[in-house]
């Protein structure tokens, strides 16, 4: 209770029991009463502030309960990007990376020579050896620590191999890839001897007999040269890059050039020209040289295509 309420009462007492205005502790009435007045003021502004302050705190709380939640974060790693939609699709799907937390991506026991797959480089023994085909091989520039960097347990890209006798290039040849233009590719030979210690501490691997499939990036960059695996469906004539769908410029079959040995992708490369050209490098069989189509982007397949 503050002086002024209790200066109050002790006058209205005084005035109950009838004490004088020159009694000891009476208070004239004019007094009591301007007191009375006063403190039922500063009730009153009292209140009024309270009410203000109470609504302007709703008012800012109010904000803060109407904000969305934050989007919730997931609870662990994930087992890699989700595979996107394409507008055309060959026989093969592309196959997603490995996750963090998933086995290393080894690719077949068995693998189809001159095809990709999704390959995991282990960052053990400096990504000196690989770990391909049911074969040990060693890196053919001595695996130098200071050609390439990574981070984490694993460098992730694709694994294609070719017989040394039919290229008339002994040894058997495995090359490594990656989406990244930055990092050069690493060719790899049949290791001559035991396999070393170090492969004994790499992380799970897993086996798989899809091709890799890879359409490159959703968001190529002009110029650079992605490795790009072409469905051979429709002849060649529809591509899918960068998210579009592109037709070959020209009509020439290619049947007659590839060896249709198989029907797995074609290891090609892809590059983006223009926003509206694009340009697949492919092996031509016997032939030395790759041979290169030019893409233009199109809506949809034609009837060409069945």
């Amino acid at each position: 209770m503050d002086d002024s309420e209790d200066s109050l009462r002790r006058g209205l007492r005084d005035l109950a029991e009838g004490r004088g205005e020159g009694e000891t502790g009476a208070a004239p009435l004019g007094a009591v009463v301007a007191r009375g007045r006063r403190v039922r003021h500063l009730r009153r502004s009292l209140a009024a502030g309270a009410a203000t302050l109470a609504v302007a705190g709703g008012s800012v709380l109010g904000v803060r309960w109407t904000d969305p939640a934050p989007p919730a974060l997931p609870s662990g790693p994930t087992s890699g990007p989700a595979t996107p939609s394409y507008p055309y699709e060959g026989k093969y799907r592309p196959q997603p990376p490995s996750g963090p937390d998933d086995p290393l991506d080894t690719g077949p026991r068995a693998p189809v020579e001159n095809t990709r797959y999704r390959y995991d480089l282990s960052a053990v023994c400096d990504l000196r050896y690989a770990v391909f085909g049911g074969r040990v091989w060693e890196r053919t520039d001595g695996g130098s620590s200071a050609t390439v960097r990574w981070a984490g347990d694993r460098m992730r890209g694709y694994m294609s191999w070719s017989d040394g006798r039919l290229a008339r290039s002994e040894p058997d040849t495995a090359v490594f890839e990656t989406d990244t233009p930055a990092l050069p590719e690493l060719r790899f030979r049949p290791l001559a001897g035991p396999a070393p210690e170090c492969l004994g501490q790499e992380p799970g691997r897993r086996y798989g007999n899809a091709p890799a499939a890879t359409l490159g990036p959703e968001r190529p960059e002009r110029g650079v040269r992605y490795p790009y695996d072409m469905t051979k469906e429709c002849g060649m004539r529809y591509a899918v890059f960068g998210g579009r769908l592109w037709r070959a410029e020209s009509d020439e079959r290619t049947q007659t050039i590839i060896d249709w040995v198989n029907d797995l992708p074609l290891a090609a490369f892809m590059t983006l020209t223009s926003e509206r050209t694009a340009v697949l490098e492919w092996p031509a069989g016997a032939e030395e040289t790759p041979r290169t189509t030019t893409y233009r982007p199109v809506e949809a397949p034609g009837d060409d295509c069945t």
